[in-house]
């Protein structure tokens, strides 16, 4: 009886695996077409898998092709197996049919394409019966692409041993330890790390840095060693997730003791949305001034511009879920200066060179009861204006 390779699918990456859903595109970022799938259920797929371009709003039926993280990774439903030769890559495990066995060769098709197997590459000692082989859809690496003659050579062999390297290999790996491992192959929603003894991870892109990473070939380049945190182990070993932003403090956790509410600080406007303004005030820490808390409303988005310094307010701070609330308004509801929070720190610092001098403590007195006046001004015509 044949197997059905979308059996062998579904058992590598779940029963997931085959669903087919619709799924509207919300936005396109690069090489990634990120869809939404449905009530907090989102997926991402490579633009190159579309004919033309998608634009928001625009609506496919997707393939489920197993969970990395936090998204779904998707294929198109409607799109065939291997649109060229081009898009295949020696490394690669593609599906094959075995049509034909031709002066030693196998001739096989994968998806519209056809290609060649060597009788010493189809995983079968000699002097044994190949011909069993016809007709079967088998697991193949392809080990060779002849560009000028549009000819790919697969091997069956070298899939066998892996599997059984992997079927002898102990995983002794757990949640928490500390690997290095060298970079194989990058990809828009993450970066394949070969560990030890044939093992191979996978640090998806949100698990690089504390900050948003949209391209990780910023961060990573083939060949180069890093040091990685074991997130989870799965499948026998077959599936291991690492990070990299878990070996550093989550900016969050130092922010929660040096920051408060009210506090002024500078940050970079690093998007304009249709709500507000997010606004980074530290490497992996991004809060929103919402339309409500900018000057003139709405309106005030015209005049911040991605990539300003501004200063902000903070309004609120929710470690365990990273969410942070801004103002470009102080108490009173006047417009922050840009360079206000600047200002505000050099002020301190000066305040606090003079109570260090020998006669500068009144000076530095004064200063610092001006600034702490100014601040119980703003409290008092917010209070009065909300009275």
């Amino acid at each position: 009886m044949r197997r059905d390779p979308r059996h062998e699918l579904a058992k590598e990456h779940g029963s997931h695996t085959l669903e087919v859903v619709r799924g509207m595109v919300l936005s396109v970022h690069g090489d990634d077409v990120f869809v939404e799938l449905g009530p907090n259920r989102q997926g991402v797929i490579s633009v190159r898998e579309f004919d033309e371009a998608p634009e928001e709003g625009d609506t496919f039926s997707f393939t489920l092709r197993g969970r990395e993280e936090s998204l779904w990774c998707l294929a198109l439903a409607e799109r065939r197996s291997m649109a060229s030769w081009e898009e295949m890559e020696v490394g690669s495990l593609v599906s094959a049919r075995v049509l034909r066995l031709h002066d030693e060769n196998f001739q096989l098709k994968v998806g519209a394409l056809h290609a060649w197997m060597p009788r010493s590459q189809c995983g079968i000692p000699r002097g044994h019966d190949v011909k069993p082989l016809i007709g079967k859809t088998l697991t193949v690496e392809v080990i060779e692409i002849d560009a000028r003659h549009q000819r790919v050579i697969v091997s069956r062999k070298t899939v066998l041993q892996r599997e059984k390297e992997q079927r002898g290999t102990r995983i002794h790996m757990v949640p928490g330890d500390r690997v290095n491992g060298r970079i194989t192959r990058i990809e828009p929603y993450g970066a394949f790390v070969q560990l030890t003894r044939g093992r191979l991870g996978m640090i998806h892109v949100s698990n690089m840095a504390h900050e948003r990473i949209d391209d990780p070939t910023t961060l990573f380049r083939v060949g180069e060693t890093v040091e990685t945190r074991v997130l989870s182990v799965r499948a026998d070993g077959k599936r291991i997730s690492l990070g990299m932003k878990q070996l550093t403090e989550n900016p969050w956790n130092a922010l929660e003791r040096s920051a408060y509410e009210g506090q002024l600080v500078e940050g970079t406007a690093i998007r304009i949305a249709a709500f507000g303004i997010f606004v980074r005030v530290e490497p992996g820490v991004v809060g929103l001034v919402h339309d409500s808390q900018l000057p003139g409303g709405k309106a005030g988005r015209a005049g911040v511009a991605r990539g300003d310094k501004v200063t902000v307010r903070i309004l609120s701070i929710d470690v365990e879920a990273e969410r942070l609330s801004l103002s470009l308004l102080h108490r009173s509801g006047r417009a922050l200066a840009h360079d206000e929070a600047t200002m505000v720190e050099d002020l301190d610092a000066l305040a606090g060179e003079l109570c260090e001098t020998e006669h500068g403590t009144n000076l530095g007195d004064l200063l610092r009861r001006a600034m702490h006046a100014q601040s119980e001004s703003d409290d008092v015509t917010e209070h009065r204006d909300a009275g």
